[in-house]
């Protein structure tokens, strides 16, 4: 039976949702809930030259921040709002879903959407 990941792999600590900020947005919450190895695999980006104007506003502008996809093992069990420390980065998680293993248990993964903090008030890093 295989179990892991199939990917080159990282150091993943993840947090649950925390608290809404000023404007609405979902900050990172501040104790981890589950350590582990999961992947990170970045997207290449916005390439407009209009980003400034075109990439949208606040925190969320897709010409500001890393996205990418995130597949984690099984036990880390993800949920929509949590919030990743990756490669020194933190991350949000949106859009998370189970992958199954067709022929049972074995290969299944979480996989979710992940959007970089860095340009978040405060570098969006976990506090606690």
């Amino acid at each position: 039976m295989v179990t892991g990941l199939l990917l080159p792999t990282d150091d993943v600590v993840l947090y649950p949702p925390g608290q809404l900020d000023g404007h609405g947005w979902r900050q990172p919450g501040t104790r981890p809930s589950w350590a582990g190895r999961g992947a990170l695999q970045l997207l290449p980006g916005v390439s407009d030259a209009r980003a400034a104007t075109g990439g949208g506003h606040g925190p969320h502008g897709p010409a500001r921040d890393l996205t990418g996809n995130l597949f984690l093992p099984p036990d880390a069990a993800p949920v929509e709002g949590m919030s990743a420390l990756i490669r020194g980065r933190v991350f949000v998680l949106s859009q998370v879903r189970q992958v199954l293993d067709p022929t049972g248990p074995g290969i299944g993964c979480w996989t979710a959407t992940v959007q970089s903090t860095d340009t978040w008030p405060e570098g969006g890093e976990p506090r606690g």
